[in-house]
């Protein structure tokens, strides 16, 4: 059960072997704190966007929020992977981040940490680098598709309705 002891590689690998699926378009709207679990009604403020708490299979979940900036190195992205826990309850499988004013692509993951991260976000869990050739806008639809597409890769996630590795993502 994660949050009583340590997460293994392991068991997040096995996390990612869940058959997960992303399937219909997925719309960016402004976030309303009233609107989203914890922890991300604490991230609703105005210039961010997020979709719906979205379910890739019985027991996970993905949640997609971008934050706009004047200037390109002000927005960001993040992707979530999150494990439903009975009763209700968010463990966060999988934190994606992108900053192009820093660090770049690079996600957060709790293995072998000894915090209760349920209904929390990823704070002090090991980072993992990713490399990227390219510079993406959070702002532009095809580049928030793209960070999408590389984040299902990463979690494991397919796409219902598949083309070009994207299908039908965003409307």
């Amino acid at each position: 059960m994660p949050g009583s002891t340590a997460l293994e590689p392991k068991e997040l690998a096995a996390h990612r072997q869940v058959r997960k699926t992303l399937s219909g378009a997925l719309q960016f709207k402004p976030m309303n704190k009233t609107r989203w679990p914890k922890p991300f009604n604490r991230m609703a403020r105005p210039r961010v966007h997020a979709t719906d708490l979205t379910r890739v299979s019985d027991d996970h979940c993905v949640l997609f929020i971008w934050r706009d900036g004047d200037e390109l190195e002000d927005r960001s992205f993040y992707g979530h992977l999150l494990h439903a826990l009975p009763p209700g309850d968010l463990y966060p499988l999988l934190e994606f981040h992108y900053h192009p004013s820093h660090k770049g692509l690079h996600c957060k993951v709790p293995c072998r940490t000894t915090f209760d991260y349920r209904n929390r976000l990823l704070p002090g869990a090991p980072e993992l680098n990713l490399k990227s050739y390219r510079r993406f806008d959070p702002r532009v639809v095809e580049d928030r598709a793209a960070l999408i597409v590389l984040f299902r890769e990463i979690a494991g996630i397919s796409i219902s309705n598949e083309q070009n590795g994207q299908g039908d993502l965003l409307c």
